[in-house]
């Protein structure tokens, strides 16, 4: 039996559909939702396919996103945490996934980053107003470039 194809295509369009259908029902801060939909997504296409690590980098980000957004508000944290929650989610995501492909080494320096500035923030060291707004972006604009680049 050969490699199955398609996973990764179906499983991001059930994601979406069900997100689709979590949004429609009202459920609050259903957009955090779609993160974990598509991390199943990503997971699956990893477990059914070849369990290739271009799948679970964006399963391990989408799910730290999610929670990350998620975590604050089910745990009635206070307030003064979300960032430094949310960084460190996606930080401890990045990882995860270096412990699982060791050969991986490049997402080292972005876990690093995210983590030094999550901590930061808890001791009122934030980045200038002007930055804040770029900083996730930029560091998963880099993770994707380093995806596409290395062989």
């Amino acid at each position: 039996m050969g490699v199955r194809r398609g996973i990764l295509g179906g499983a991001v369009l059930v994601a979406v559909g069900v997100w689709s259908f979590v949004q429609a029902t009202g459920v609050p801060n259903s957009g955090a939702y779609l993160f974990g939909a598509l991390r199943i997504a990503f997971l699956a296409a990893w477990y059914i396919g070849t369990r290739q690590y271009v799948y679970m980098v964006p399963a391990a980000i989408l799910v730290a996103f999610g929670l990350g957004i998620l975590i604050p508000g089910w745990l009635s944290l206070p307030s003064g945490l979300e960032a430094s929650i949310f960084l460190g989610a996606l930080a401890l995501a990045l990882l995860i996934v270096f412990l699982m492909y060791r050969q991986h080494r490049g997402l080292l320096v972005p876990a690093a980053l995210l983590a030094i500035v999550a901590v930061a923030d808890q001791f009122g060291l934030q980045m200038p107003d002007v930055v804040q707004p770029y900083f996730v972006p930029l560091i998963l604009l880099a993770v994707g470039i380093y995806m596409l680049a290395e062989r």
